[in-house]
């Protein structure tokens, strides 16, 4: 390029010609790059703008450039809305979703009732211990304050707010399968009638529900949550006392000196986890609907399992005999196989010589029936018998000759004897003496073959 193109590049521009090169097309995109330039900034990295101010050239930024960008420009809104957030979530956590799941737990937790003792029933309070297994199905260990279990019958007419005693379970820390309770525990009856529907339930029911209700904090860590236990056991009742046996039953000819004429061994069946502390029971002995008697058993106590006690009674003889034809009329079925069937009834239950009524009205309520084979009454009546006389050998003698066919005149002298003894005459003195004499030769007629 020569010297005169230089001038001409280097001359002034006046302002009617900037005037007129403002709008021709270009004239505004600036020099172009040069190779180093473009090696230094590739196209996707540079923004072109046209203007009339010229050519502007920058950097694109990054995602992470344009967060930083942002936050710098609205972090206190975000820090407002967090505070906001957290001051509607926290509450809602604490109040009512942890509470939630921890209640949750308590719901679906396994209780199972596995001893429970009823001891000392005096008439207004009993001495209770109720021990249970307690499984959260959770891993870690969970810390309750002390507590008030309402003990109480979920039927119309009674529920928690008639609970018939309070059970105070202390503060302690509940891990894994966990037992859980109080152990002799002095306990008020709240409500009898509540009580006595329970008792009832135990004594009548093949099954029966123990209701349990109590409100407590309990800490899962530093987390305290308000939960209530409200459940339902199902354990096992006497049914009646079903399984009830009579065994060795045995006439005391003579009678002793307070008038007992009768004796045996009674077997109560417990097939539940309780041990019931019941008392001294008086029971009337009927056949059929005839009252032919008392007996009496003392100090029962039963526990899980069968309960062996004897009982002591007295056995009206002369009632017995003059109502004969009723009393085999009601036993006629039993008596072809052997049997008698006794029927008794409670009429009283004392303990440490206290009436005790819930127990005296639900037992009173109930007939136990059993059956006892009359042939171990006349076999265990008559060895008591000759016991007394230094004889028993002479029973032995009597079933050894009849086994081998002999003639033996056994029968007839215990037959003889029995006769002539004045307590058996006793025993039979209001009735007259060719009956009494036929009773005695029908029994040991049938000795033998017993």
């Amino acid at each position: 390029m020569g010297p005169r193109s230089c001038r001409t590049l280097h001359r002034r521009t006046t302002p009617c010609q900037a005037k007129r090169e403002k709008f021709v097309l270009g004239s505004n995109r600036g020099p172009l790059l040069t190779s180093n330039a473009e090696n230094q900034f590739s196209a996707s990295e540079l923004e072109k703008i046209e203007s009339a101010g010229g050519l502007s050239l920058h950097k694109v930024p990054t995602r992470k450039e344009k967060l930083q960008r942002h936050w710098k420009r609205f972090w206190l809104f975000y820090c407002i809305g967090n505070v906001i957030f957290l001051a509607i979530f926290l509450p809602i956590l604490f109040l009512v979703c942890i509470p939630a799941i921890a209640q949750m737990v308590v719901n679906k937790a396994d209780l199972r009732i596995v001893n429970a003792d009823v001891m000392q029933p005096n008439p207004d309070s009993v001495m209770l211990t109720l021990q249970s297994k307690v499984d959260l199905k959770l891993a870690l260990p969970a810390r309750i304050e002390p507590l008030d279990f309402h003990l109480f019958i979920r039927q119309d007419g009674f529920g928690p707010n008639y609970p018939y005693a309070d059970l105070p379970i202390p503060g302690q820390t509940i891990r894994g399968n966990y037992t859980l309770g109080v152990k002799d525990n002095f306990t008020p009856l709240l409500n009898q009638t509540t009580w006595k529907e329970f008792v009832r339930e135990i004594v009548f029911q093949k099954e029966t529900t123990l209701s349990l209700k109590g409100v407590t904090n309990a800490y899962l860590g530093v987390l305290k949550s308000h939960v209530t236990l409200n459940k339902d056991v199902t354990v096992a009742a006497l049914n009646q006392f079903s399984g009830l046996s009579i065994s060795d039953a045995t006439l005391l000819l003579p009678a002793k000196s307070d008038g007992t004429n009768l004796i045996g061994n009674i077997t109560l069946p417990n097939p539940t986890v309780f041990t019931l502390q019941v008392g001294t029971l008086n029971l009337d002995l009927l056949s059929g609907d005839l009252p032919i008697g008392n007996v009496t058993i003392t100090d029962v106590t039963l526990k899980p399992g069968d309960n062996t006690y004897p009982l002591n009674g007295v056995l009206d003889l002369k009632k017995v005999i003059e109502n004969l034809g009723e009393v085999l009329k009601s036993q006629a079925s039993l008596l072809k196989t052997g049997n008698l069937t006794l029927i008794a009834k409670t009429t009283s239950i004392h303990w440490n010589n206290t009436y005790v009524p819930y127990y005296s009205d639900v037992l009173r309520t109930l007939s136990l029936t059993t059956a006892v084979g009359v042939g171990d009454i006349v076999k265990n009546t008559l060895k008591s018998f000759l016991n007394g006389k230094n004889l028993t050998g002479l029973l032995s003698s009597i079933s050894t000759r009849s086994l081998d066919g002999r003639d033996s005149n056994g029968p007839v002298e215990i037959a003889t004897l029995m006769k002539h003894d004045k307590s058996i005459q006793d025993a039979f003195e209001d009735i007259s003496t060719e009956r009494r004499d036929n009773i005695i030769d029908s029994l040991m007629a049938m000795y033998p073959t017993l």
